[in-house]
């Protein structure tokens, strides 16, 4: 398990209990690693990226270390919550997906073309388009992008539950990477897709976008021959494919990772 992951598990555990409160300082960096039996780098990595989800904020402590806190103010308590749960949890993938369809198509259905974040959908397509683009990157930035989506309906519960789906699709996302017949091809349809739905919603077509977006969530299982509706946790191995998943799905080391491939 992840670090990252590791942590939420314990802070969920631990809020459960009434250990923890929301706004408590967490034991540091160092004290963590030792908690949890990892190094203290990867303590520091895993703390960031609770950061980045909006659960903790870090502060410099003594002798170089870092002082976690779990965030504590109403507005934001929501999302953190919600992502721990959603991140410790196990749904059939069947409920993700059309939690999926419902939250986007609703959201894209009442976007404002002139949200903010339509900004950072187009700065995400063009970081999409980039060469030599990692797998694990790629699909980091399509959940972003589908994160963003549901922010232009400017319902902060929404982007919330959208936010906390995201470790639950970019898993299962990438476990579909195995199953497609070319990644390549695939790659190209779904840049070209979320340029079309980028689009769509630019020119204030909202029932357009909406429709696109459902097309394009459900296509992915279709193409990668998985169906949805099996009670299944992640999508099972292709019938003609490795129990494993595929070398290049594996954690490579940073020097050589999966590429992204672009057509000519």
């Amino acid at each position: 398990m992840a670090t990252h992951r590791q942590v939420l598990q314990w802070l969920e555990n631990e809020l459960f209990d009434g250990n923890l409160v929301l706004g408590q300082q967490l034991p540091s960096d160092r004290d963590l690693a030792a908690i949890h039996g990892v190094s203290r780098n990867n303590m520091r990595e895993a703390l960031k990226t609770l950061e980045a989800q909006g659960i903790v904020r870090l502060f410099d402590g003594p002798r170089k270390s870092i002082l976690p806190m779990l965030v504590r103010e109403p507005a934001a308590s929501a999302g953190p919550a919600l992502q721990l749960h959603m991140a410790t949890s196990d749904y059939p993938l069947r409920d993700i997906v059309q939690t999926r369809v419902l939250l986007e198509t609703w959201a894209l259905e009442r976007a404002d073309p002139a949200h903010p974040a339509m900004e950072e959908l187009r700065a995400l397509l063009g970081q999409m388009g980039r060469e030599n683009l990692s797998l694990k990157e790629f699909h980091h930035l399509e959940v972003s992008f589908h994160i963003a989506l549901c922010k232009t309906a400017g319902n902060s519960v929404v982007s919330a539950l959208m936010t906390s789906l995201r470790d639950s699709i970019y898993e299962y996302t990438m476990a579909l990477v195995g199953h497609v017949p070319l990644w390549s091809a695939t790659a190209e349809r779904l840049r070209a897709e979320h340029q079309a739905i980028y689009s769509a919603l630019a020119a204030g077509d909202r029932r357009l976008a909406a429709r696109l977006v459902a097309e394009h969530i459900q296509y992915q299982y279709r193409e990668a021959g998985v169906d949805p509706d099996q009670e299944q946790r992640t999508p099972g191995p292709a019938p003609d494919a490795p129990t494993e998943l595929p070398a290049h799905l594996e954690d490579e080391p940073e020097e050589a990772p999966a590429r992204v491939p672009r057509s000519a």
